[in-house]
């Protein structure tokens, strides 16, 4: 096999053309080598052992833009989540990577933190980049360009969650409302009384089925729905300044005060737990706290955060798989799975000491 020529130290990373070039081939058998193809196109082991050497020689790197547009397909798919706090992300990212890393579909990982406008910027360069799919939280105030996704003939596949009034969109999320019942009733079970809902002002069908179910547990058991007792900042705000109007409101009648709040996340429980000390109370024994979701920091020995598992690394390989599914064809939308879990996790927060796990 012939020595390969050096190259001047200056020379840019080569192209296929000029790989093709220097190894005196066509640009089509290199492009066939690089791309994991020579077997197909029953190019010989010799050629295709020169041509991957030369290209590490040359550092050559294949024009995926140039690539995507000739097949207009970027090789990505759009992820678009709330945001990057509490693990929450990761774990759904830690289960679509198990899916996508045994195809050739790359995720592109973007963030909305619930701001509209944010959202529909980063959903509109998704589009531009031509990705074959999207995986998105979905967000009010954004439902005409889900629509106009979806009519584009881009596979869109809510994450987490689902919007009323657009059943025609594909969706994975928990199904919630047995282990909201379950979270509920463990503090109806201890004693608790006077039990206070915590969310945000958020639409979501998920947030809609565990209020329901918050509802249905206090009346089952003779206990007041209480309209001071259901709290729902807005969302658009740092977690501390949502905690503290939430508290405001909540505490606001000293002779008619809870004494035990149901969070719909953890998200909101955490820092819940965190300003209830702040300002005096003994948890549990002046007011119980529990969340939904078992994020890793709940497990904390200085934290103990009683809450009710959510399968969310299973959330994010179901998510990816139906779009893949989507993608190829194998299925029609609309597809909604409900992935079920039910399991209680009691901790210090309700029960008075910290347990394993």
């Amino acid at each position: 096999m012939p020595e390969l020529p050096e190259l001047p130290a200056s020379q840019k990373p080569v192209s296929a053309v000029e790989l093709a070039r220097i190894l005196g081939i066509s640009h089509a058998t290199v492009s066939f080598v690089t791309n994991g193809l020579a077997q197909k196109n029953k190019i010989s082991k010799k050629t295709t052992q020169r041509v991957l050497e030369a290209a590490k020689k040359y550092n050559y790197i294949p024009n995926q833009m140039a690539r995507n547009l000739k097949s207009r397909r970027s090789g990505m798919v759009g992820v678009m989540l709330g945001n990057f706090k509490m693990d929450w992300a990761e774990a759904a990212m830690a289960g679509m990577h198990r899916v996508f890393d045994a195809t050739e579909l790359t995720p592109f990982v973007a963030t909305h933190g619930f701001d509209p406008a944010r959202n529909r910027k980063e959903l509109m360069s998704s589009l531009q980049r031509r990705d074959e799919g999207i995986i998105a939280f979905p967000m009010p105030d954004c439902e005409q360009l889900y629509r106009n996704i979806v009519s584009s003939g881009v596979p869109l596949v809510f994450l987490g969650d689902q919007m009323p009034g657009l059943e025609e969109i594909n969706s994975v999320a928990w199904n919630s409302e047995k282990a909201a019942e379950a979270a509920v009733r463990h503090l109806v079970q201890l004693g608790r009384k006077r039990i206070a809902f915590l969310t945000i002002d958020y639409p979501g069908i998920g947030c809609l089925h565990r209020f329901k179910a918050y509802c249905r547990v206090l009346r089952e058991n003779g206990l007041e729905v209480r309209d001071s007792w259901i709290a729902r900042p807005a969302p658009l705000n740092t977690l501390k300044h949502i905690i503290n109007s939430a508290f405001d409101q909540l505490f606001a009648d000293p002779n008619h005060m809870p004494d035990a709040i149901y969070a719909v996340n953890d998200g909101l429980a955490l820092p819940a737990l965190d300003e209830l000390e702040a300002r005096g109370f003994a948890v549990p024994r002046d007011i119980a706290l529990i969340g939904m979701g078992d994020l890793p920091p709940c497990g904390y020995r200085g934290v103990g955060l009683s809450t009710m598992r959510e399968p969310v690394e299973e959330l994010g390989a179901v998510s990816a798989q139906l779009l893949l599914d989507l993608i190829s064809g194998k299925i029609q939308s609309p597809v909604h799975r409900a992935i079920e879990s039910c399991e209680l996790i009691p901790r210090r927060t309700t029960i008075g000491h910290a347990t394993p796990g």
